[in-house]
């Protein structure tokens, strides 16, 4: 993998993505800034919380490393902006997105947590993506602040209105995400408020999700297979279960170095088997090599759900 003069790795994977398939991740934010500090980020903890939009990394550095690294052909099903922050407080984020679709026929996808939909120059940099997943954990303000913990200029009201927003003016697919931590959002009362927030901010899907690998907050839990399918009835028809998924059967992937699984480590958690998959190793190579990184202090194992995971050594 190509590192850019600041020496961050800013494209990532392929990684194997539930919703998605084989993802190539482009992060396009220092670790860790994002306008929210949500209980459940798999990242962890935000270290910068801000909602002003700047060039934090030089638009230029990122689109060569994606320029290099798509030109080795990766078997990928989709370009997703993502990784150890907001992206959509990055102020090239328009830019790439065009210089992608022209780099790339498979769909260009924007993770984001919504909270900066509000913002006119936001919902015009989308508007080219294939794809855009913004979140929505909560509508009672309160309950907004106990899980998302966002920036003080952030309101759920205002969030929410800058999703109606982008839904008006996005022609593409629409992917309303929920995630729901137990005992602070899955109420039956502030699912019921989710329901009537998506009837007005109308995407294509609502995608109902827990926590599955570990958290910033090591006290936040996930909540159980029946509870959300109790959930996904009350929110209605629109609504569905994201699943873990594996890679697709018999598709070969990239033979990755140590410094791309450590790269992947930094934006997730992830287990031996899903290394393995992700890397092209087979499992014992998948273990030598996390066995290196944790002897270098760079990885450590973590114990989530009866899972173990590796994860990056967070600072």
């Amino acid at each position: 993998m190509d590192v850019n003069a600041s020496g961050l790795h800013t494209v990532f994977g392929p990684v194997p993505s539930r919703r998605f398939g084989r993802s190539l991740g482009v992060d396009v934010i220092p670790k860790k800034l994002c306008s929210m500090d949500c209980v459940y980020c798999e990242v962890g903890r935000t270290t910068m919380r801000d909602i002003i939009r700047k060039e934090y990394i030089p638009t230029s550095w990122i689109l060569r490393e994606l320029a290099l690294r798509l030109a080795l052909r990766p078997p990928i099903d989709c370009v997703t902006f993502s990784g150890s922050g907001e992206p959509t407080l990055h102020a090239g984020l328009g830019h790439m997105i065009c210089m992608v679709k022209g780099m790339t026929d498979v769909p260009v996808v924007v993770l984001t947590n919504g909270s900066l939909l509000w913002k006119e120059d936001v919902r015009q940099d989308l508007l080219a993506a294939d794809i855009v997943s913004p979140s929505l954990d909560a509508v009672s303000e309160d309950i907004f602040r106990r899980v998302d913990r966002p920036h003080p200029r952030l309101s759920a009201v205002q969030v929410i209105d800058g999703m109606c927003k982008f839904r008006k003016e996005f022609k593409g697919t629409y992917l309303l995400e929920m995630l729901f931590v137990s005992g602070i959002n899955d109420g039956d009362e502030e699912v019921l408020r989710l329901r009537d927030a998506a009837k007005r901010i109308a995407p294509d899907k609502i995608q109902v999700n827990t926590i599955l690998r570990p958290p910033a907050e090591s006290w936040a839990k996930p909540v159980d297979h029946e509870r959300l399918l109790k959930i996904r009835d009350m929110l209605g028809p629109m609504a569905e279960i994201i699943a873990p998924t594996s890679l697709k059967a018999g598709v070969p992937s990239m033979n990755m170095s140590q410094d791309d699984v450590l790269a992947l480590l930094r934006r997730r958690a992830m287990t031996v088997d899903e290394i393995a998959e992700a890397a092209n190793i087979d499992r014992q190579a998948a273990e030598t090599t996390l066995a290196v990184l944790r002897v270098a202090g760079l990885a450590t194992l973590v114990d989530f759900g009866g899972r173990q995971y590796f994860d990056a050594t967070r600072d």
